[in-house]
């Protein structure tokens, strides 16, 4: 075969198919006729001199020749994708979309502050992904990754240290009120909690609590952290509260709670991929937050609740 009469766009055509199993579906999917599509195979596997296809009553079915063309296509497709991503977004103006991924508990404090950012960059839209799971920065799945903890480690990955984020126990008025407030942890087991569930109870303050507490004592369970603080504000018990939510919310009727248990704070990260830092939106959004999360905090030290 020839180098110049071999087409890339034969050989994207065919792993299409590959992955949809029809021609009238990757014809859908690319925008072209179901003639095109066959056109294309037929002139690539003329080309290459083997067959990629066997035609089935339900659609096309890989040869062993067809199976190793998609294996070895996965990735550079894969590439391509990423490279789209990397190209449209590398501009010097904040245009266009942005799809940001955010851990669950704080997508209730980021909303007023994106609405904020879109009022500075009317044209720039903003997707929201709330979740505890870590989406691909690599894959394009979100342009930008909010997360908590430790600094990502991942070598392609471009991490901003925003600021740390604590979490208490708080207790509301109308509980101390009633039950008043534990003075060590001896006396956990007089009180009412409000504590998280699945893998945040491995925070190391609240893994400390359960060790000594009865789980009986335990009336309101989410894996929710703004659940949480919704619980604790309505005087159901003593529950681990955070900064972002307290910065949040104009509740002044909390009060913490110390009986002896630390609780070491975790860092936000802004999160990138390398190939976007040439994205005005990006930048732009992280200069943004990064201004936005300063001012906050210097009113919540200058005006404590």
């Amino acid at each position: 075969m020839q180098k110049d009469s071999f087409s890339w766009d034969d050989l994207y055509v065919a792993y299409r198919v590959a992955e949809v199993g029809t021609l009238s579906q990757t014809a859908e999917q690319l925008g072209v006729n179901h003639s095109t599509v066959l056109r294309r195979l037929s002139r690539l596997e003329q080309q290459l001199g083997v067959k990629l296809f066997i035609r089935h009553q339900r659609g096309y079915r890989l040869t062993d020749a067809g199976q190793l063309m998609r294996e070895r296509m996965q990735p550079v497709a894969d590439e391509m994708l990423r490279l789209q991503t990397s190209l449209t977004a590398f501009d010097a103006s904040p245009p266009g979309t942005l799809r940001i991924s955010t851990v669950s508990d704080f997508s209730l404090f980021f909303a007023p502050l994106l609405h904020d950012f879109r009022e500075q960059y009317p044209q720039t839209r903003v997707q929201l992904v709330a979740t505890d799971d870590k989406m691909s920065l690599a894959s394009g799945d979100v342009h930008v990754a909010i997360r908590m903890g430790q600094q990502p480690q991942e070598p392609d990955l471009i991490a901003r240290k925003l600021l740390p984020v604590e979490m208490e126990f708080y207790a509301a008025d109308r509980y101390i009120q009633r039950y008043g407030m534990p003075a060590s942890l001896v006396d956990v087991n007089r009180h009412q909690w409000v504590l998280p569930s699945g893998n945040k109870r491995h925070i190391p303050g609240i893994r400390q609590l359960l060790a000594a507490l009865d789980s009986r004592q335990i009336v309101f369970e989410s894996n929710s952290f703004t659940d949480i603080h919704s619980a604790v504000s309505a005087g159901m018990g003593i529950g681990p509260v955070g900064a972002l939510q307290r910065i949040g919310s104009r509740d002044a009727s909390l009060q913490q709670v110390d009986f002896g248990v630390v609780m070491e704070p975790s860092y936000m990260w802004f999160v990138y991929h390398k190939d976007m830092r040439g994205s005005g939106r990006i930048q732009a959004l992280q200069k943004f937050i990064v201004e936005r999360l300063q001012l906050m905090a210097a009113r919540a030290i200058s005006h404590p609740r």
